[in-house]
């Protein structure tokens, strides 16, 4: 059954996407022996044993050099040069370490590049540790290609560490494993301009009154003002954008069986309010940078965006003029992606146990906050003890939004994701997400000006197909 999944991963693999949005590697060093205490010794009539402490020192020194050398690679989407050099100092840190153990890095650009070059993998030789994001990683798992006892003896070793809405999201469908280890998120909601509120006496956009009310309040199109940047492009943005308000009035995209649900009461409700929304937003086909754009030239007071725009507020000297919301009807719901380390399945001891030892390595606080500082302000801690750590907060953009930490923590475990039910965390999700169906139906609602109700039942009608697929 195993390879018969396997082989059909590689069949579907044409028509899957997974994204939401130089090799390397020192040769390890020789290992020697340390010289045995009596050689250092002259020789005496009554020579005293070696202490103990001598003894323990050779054997641990001869275990290490009886280890076999062994190579694994590290695929990863960080394709930038400086983030490279920042991957091979960790790497160069863990081989020191390690020194029977050489990490190479595939970096490989693009999501549909990295989706390529990941589905290839899956027909044999896949790289021992793979950076992936949460479809990926159920992507993986449901084809069986992850170690399951190898990520969970990871996570295992640091109980407690976790927020616990990261490890929510990240378990597999029956709850008794995870699907990667992780190793930093980034979390989405609305980020709103505190100064132009204030300045009209508008409580902060966070539940559907406030939202819809600020709004109006703002839309002046005919001085090309909009009342908010709202997702409405045909993929996956919009998809991420809307489950924020389906989620906040309880509707979700399946049900607590697995099966579809995007028909439900509170979906068409959700629908219509988005619907609603839309007209005092920018019109057309609004993507990630349509979005950004808006918000940083003042055409819009929110929008909905995730932390990766706190750099740009930073260099724009706009950070203390804004905020950051948490779509609220029912519940709080905040959209999050959380960054993975999977271990592939099929390796073998001595590749397996290197694998683990390095994404343990990996999530180390000290190395999990140089991991983060690739791309500060954008990739957030996953664990409390590192948001708290001196070295993360050491850096000149992440003392930049100070302020926003306890909105943006309290993010973090307000995440909930469609296919999320009960606590069951369903694979097929996966499916429903590559295949756009939910994005698409976000722009006809939006551009197209399709009916809530219709947009409805047609969705679930097409989740209805993929799940029996």
């Amino acid at each position: 059954m195993k390879k018969m999944k396997k082989t059909l991963a590689v069949l579907l693999a044409a028509a899957m996407t997974f994204g939401l949005t130089a090799c390397g590697g020192n040769q390890p060093a020789e290992t020697t022996q340390p010289d045995t205490p009596a050689a250092e010794s002259p020789a005496t009539e009554n020579t005293e044993p070696a202490p103990a402490a001598s003894e323990e020192a050779d054997k641990e020194g001869t275990e290490e050099t009886a280890k076999n050398p062994v190579t694994i690679q590290f695929m990863h989407s960080m394709v930038e040069e400086e983030r490279q050099q920042t991957i091979q100092g960790l790497i160069d840190k863990f081989q020191e370490e390690n020194t029977w153990i050489t990490v190479e890095q595939v970096p490989v650009d693009g999501d549909s590049a990295y989706d390529t070059k990941l589905t290839a993998f899956a027909g044999g030789g896949m790289p021992a540790v793979i950076e992936v994001n949460q479809n990926r990683a159920k992507w993986l798992v449901g084809n069986e290609l992850a170690d399951l006892d190898a990520i969970r003896e990871v996570i295992e070793s640091k109980t407690g560490d976790y927020y616990d809405a990261i490890l929510k999201i990240n378990t597999t469908e029956d709850g008794q494993n995870f699907i990667g280890v992780p190793v930093g998120g980034w979390v989405q909601g609305i980020w709103y301009n505190k100064t132009a509120f204030d300045e009209k006496g508008l409580a902060a956009p966070d539940t559907w009154e406030n939202i819809l009310a600020a709004a109006e309040a703002f839309h002046d199109p005919a001085n090309k003002k909009y009342g908010i940047a709202l997702p409405t492009v045909d993929g996956s943005f919009s998809e991420q954008s809307f489950s924020q308000f389906a989620l906040s009035a309880g509707a979700n995209a399946l049900n607590a069986d697995g099966g579809a649900d995007f028909n439900s009461e509170a979906m068409v409700e959700a629908l219509t309010f988005y619907k609603e929304l839309y007209q005092y937003s920018i019109q057309g086909s609004n993507s990630t940078t349509e979005i950004k754009d808006a918000l940083l030239n003042g055409s819009v007071p929110m929008g909905i965006y995730s932390t990766y725009i706190l750099k740009d507020l930073i260099n724009e000297g706009m950070m203390d003029d804004f905020g950051f919301a948490l779509v609220t009807n029912k519940t709080s719901a905040s959209y999050g992606s959380v960054g993975m380390l999977s271990v592939s399945d099929g390796l073998s001891d001595e590749e397996r146990e290197a694998a683990v030892l390095f994404v343990e390595f990996l999530v180390k606080p000290e190395n999990n906050v140089t991991w983060l500082h690739m791309a500060p302000g954008g990739q957030q801690p996953v664990m409390p003890a590192v948001a708290a750590d001196p070295a993360y907060l050491d850096n000149e953009i992440i003392k930049g939004f100070e302020t926003l930490s306890p909105e943006i923590s309290a993010a973090f475990g307000s995440i909930s994701l469609f296919g999320i039910v009960d606590g069951k965390n369903f694979v097929s999700m996966g499916d429903v997400t590559s295949s756009n169906v939910i994005g698409r139906a976000i722009y006809d609602l939006t551009v197209n000006d399709k009916d809530p109700a219709a947009v409805a039942e047609e969705t679930q009608k097409q989740i209805e197909d993929l799940l029996v697929q």
